[in-house]
C-alpha cells in the first residue's frame, strides 16, 4: 500500500501532467489559428488557391474549407495587415533586440502563461471540477494548496490587466512605468496569483496534508480510514 507521501507525490505528478496536456492543446489551437491567419493574408495579397496549397502542403479543397470557417471570416482586415507588417519587420531586422525589448518579451511571456492558467481554471470550473492551486513555486518542496473559485480567478485577471496597462505606458527607451518585480521566487509567484506579499511560515507535513484535504473538500484526517470512505460514498450519492 502506498504511503501518504507517495500518494501526495503521485497527485503532484498528475497535476503537472494535466497541465502539460492542457498547454500542448492550447499551443496546437494557437498554431492552427495562426495558419488560418496566414492563409487569409495570403489570399488577400493575391495568391491563388493552388499557390497557397503548395506552400502549406494542404489540398486545394482543404484551403477552401479553411477560408470558409468562422475563424477565417471573423479575422478583421487590420489584424491581418498588422501581423503581416510585424512579420516583415522581424525578417528585415538586422540588429539584436535591446535589453529592454528582451525584458518586455519575457514579461509578456510570463503574463501569457498566467492567462493560460486562468483559461484552464475557468474551463474546469465551468465543467464543475475543483481547481486547486499551489501558492508556492514548483521549485520549493513545501506546498500551500488552496481552492480557487471564479472570484479568485477574476482577481488574477484583474492583476494581469493592471500590469499590462502599465507595460503599455512604459517608455521603451527608459523603461519607466514598468511594474516592479521581486527577485524572490515565492513573492513573484504569489504576486502572479494576485495574493498578498506576506510570506507565510513553512508548513509541517501534517499542515500540508490537512490543507490539501480541505481544498479537496475532504474531512480532516484523524487516523480513521473508515470515516474517509464514508465521506467518499456520501459525496458520490
Amino acid at each position: 500500500m502506498d504511503t501518504r507521501e507517495e500518494r501526495h507525490q503521485r497527485f503532484l505528478r498528475e497535476q503537472q501532467t494535466k497541465k502539460r496536456l492542457r498547454l500542448a492543446t492550447t499551443h496546437l489551437h494557437e498554431a492552427e489559428q495562426e495558419r488560418i491567419w496566414a492563409i487569409v493574408a495570403a489570399r488577400d495579397t493575391g495568391l491563388s488557391i493552388r499557390q497557397i496549397a503548395t506552400a502549406t502542403g494542404l489540398s486545394r479543397s482543404r484551403i477552401h474549407q479553411l477560408l470558409q470557417e468562422p475563424a477565417a471570416r471573423e479575422i478583421p482586415a487590420w489584424l491581418t495587415h498588422l501581423r503581416g507588417r510585424d512579420h516583415a519587420s522581424a525578417g528585415e531586422a538586422d540588429t539584436a533586440p535591446s535589453s529592454s525589448q528582451t525584458a518586455m518579451q519575457a514579461r509578456l511571456a510570463e503574463e501569457v502563461e498566467v492567462l493560460r492558467w486562468c483559461i484552464d481554471w475557468l474551463a474546469q470550473l465551468e465543467r464543475g471540477e475543483m481547481v486547486v492551486v499551489n501558492l508556492r513555486p514548483d521549485t520549493e518542496d513545501v506546498t500551500e494548496f488552496v481552492r480557487f473559485d471564479q472570484a479568485r480567478v477574476h482577481r488574477v485577471l484583474a492583476r494581469i490587466a493592471a500590469d499590462l496597462d502599465a507595460l503599455a505606458r512604459q517608455d521603451p527607451a527608459t523603461g519607466t512605468a514598468r511594474p516592479t518585480e521581486s527577485a524572490d521566487p515565492r513573492t513573484r509567484h504569489r504576486r502572479r496569483l494576485a495574493e498578498s506579499d506576506e510570506t507565510p511560515r513553512g508548513r509541517s507535513a501534517k499542515e500540508q496534508r490537512d490543507a490539501l484535504r480541505h481544498a479537496c473538500g475532504l474531512p480532516p484526517y484523524d487516523g480513521d480510514d473508515a470515516q474517509y470512505f464514508r465521506h467518499t460514498r456520501e459525496t458520490k450519492t
